[in-house]
């Protein structure tokens, strides 16, 4: 044996560089393309086999070395260089049934989490009884904006604050599928407008808007245009209430009596976050109501004007409607059978509480002893301070100045109460006022 193998390494030296080598059998026959060839239908050939510290232990291994690694079964190779080598798997590792793989930066390894059979696709189950069969937690990506934006795949739940603005949708044709999931969190109840893509359209409209703090919607596109599949915050009716201030916190009923009248009024104005402690508490000045309208975020003291008149008793948006003509009311034509009770159309008080009347604001004010001026009505029971006035055709609010609504009409307007000390001799009681003004609201007991 020895001389034999002796013989065969002389043989091979002797054969040169450019020669071919054939070990096994048929070693006349060789293929022309191979360098070296092993053929055998009995015997393989045995790579060198070693642990992973002995693989790292090796001196500069060439580029494209292969061993046999014991400690991770597997073939592996150097595709690094001798000075830095960097040995990486030449074979895929063991796994179960519709186990899918990763790479771990250095190596494959089996995936423990995703499972494929075939037909389903299992995350964190081996056995997906669904398309997609999700066993754990769902995370979605969150974009906050604050200015115009044109959605894209990188959107997936938008939370839009800081407006108003318009976020454009991407164009329907390449997006059949896609899901989008909007909200508005802007707390001073500011418009978000959803614009179609110009010409494609929201459940039928090429804008939709969300008009209210927390109003949101889930839409998703067919390929054509864009469907509401879901909506949470805007469905106002005639005698829709909620319990959210401007200011994003929730109203507190609480009831105060008045002995001399025997009413019960609340201890603060509607949107109010406290009772005044001054008569300029601005904590405690609240909302101001365009007169009939609901508590649909027109009555934020920023929110936008629009002098786009409602011919509905719901406007359906959270715009403050301006106008300087007769009979300077945000509804054309007017309606006069707002506000009228406790089951009134657009009432916007609490269950069980309304707007008062003039007769009751009178007999309120009777029981103070004294002309209702800014000291007097903080000093009541009531605690009302001057909480402001704001201007059917600007928009604008003055300031230090009382005006409470009733319930009452006035030929084309509607009663109110009012006060100041800001304007000398010029403080009054009761009075006619157009119902595009933005007035306080102080809810009585029925």
């Amino acid at each position: 044996m020895k001389l034999n193998f002796i013989l065969t390494i002389a043989l091979l030296i002797s054969m040169g560089a450019n020669a071919q080598v054939k070990v096994g059998n048929n070693p006349t026959s060789i293929n022309a393309s191979a360098a070296l060839e092993i053929e055998s239908t009995t015997k393989g050939f045995l790579l060198p086999r070693m642990t992973s510290i002995e693989r790292s232990a090796i001196s500069s291994p060439a580029t494209g070395l292969l061993i046999f690694n014991t400690t991770t079964s597997s073939i592996e190779v150097n595709v690094g260089t001798p000075s830095l080598p960097s040995w990486q798997m030449a074979t895929l590792p063991a796994g179960t049934s519709g186990q899918t793989l990763r790479h771990n930066g250095t190596n494959w390894i089996a995936n423990s989490n995703l499972f494929n059979n075939g037909t389903n696709v299992g995350i964190g189950t081996s056995t997906p009884a669904s398309t997609i069969d999700i066993q754990g937690s769902l995370g979605y990506k969150v974009n906050t904006i604050t200015a115009a934006t044109t959605l894209n795949q990188t959107h997936n739940v938008v939370l839009c604050n800081t407006g108003p603005y318009i976020v454009t949708l991407p164009a329907a044709s390449s997006n059949a599928g896609k899901v989008y999931y909007i909200k508005n969190i802007s707390s001073t109840n500011v418009t978000i407008t959803l614009d179609g893509n110009a010409s494609e359209t929201i459940d039928g409209s090429t804008t939709y808007l969300l008009d209210l703090y927390k109003h949101a919607i889930r839409i998703i596109c067919d390929g054509s245009n864009w469907h509401v599949l879901e909506e949470t915050g805007s469905q106002l009716t005639s005698s829709t209430f909620t319990y959210s201030n401007c200011d994003g916190s929730n109203m507190a009923i609480v009831d105060v009596l008045n002995p001399a009248t025997g009413k019960i009024w609340m201890d603060r104005n509607l949107g109010a976050s406290r009772v005044a402690t001054s008569s300029r508490d601005a904590s405690s000045y609240g909302e101001l109501y365009q007169w009939g309208r609901l508590k649909d975020g027109h009555q934020c003291r920023n929110s936008t004007t629009t002098t786009t008149l409602s011919s509905t008793d719901v406007p359906g948006h959270a715009n403050y409607i301006t106008i300087n003509t007769t009979p300077n009311d945000w509804r054309n034509a007017q309606n006069s059978n707002l506000w009228q009770g406790v089951n009134g159309i657009n009432n916007p008080c609490p269950t069980g509480y309304r707007l008062p009347t003039s007769t009751e604001w009178t007999n309120e004010v009777n029981s103070w002893g004294t002309w209702p001026r800014e000291a007097s009505a903080f000093s009541s029971l009531l605690k009302l301070p001057v909480a402001g006035l704001r201007d059917r055709s600007t928009g604008n609010i003055t300031s230090n100045i009382g005006n409470y609504w009733s319930s009452s009409l006035d030929g084309s307007g509607s009663q109110s109460l009012g006060f100041s000390d800001s304007y000398g001799n010029s403080a009054y009681g009761y009075g006619y006022y157009q119902r595009a003004h933005g007035m306080s609201v102080r809810c009585i007991k029925d």
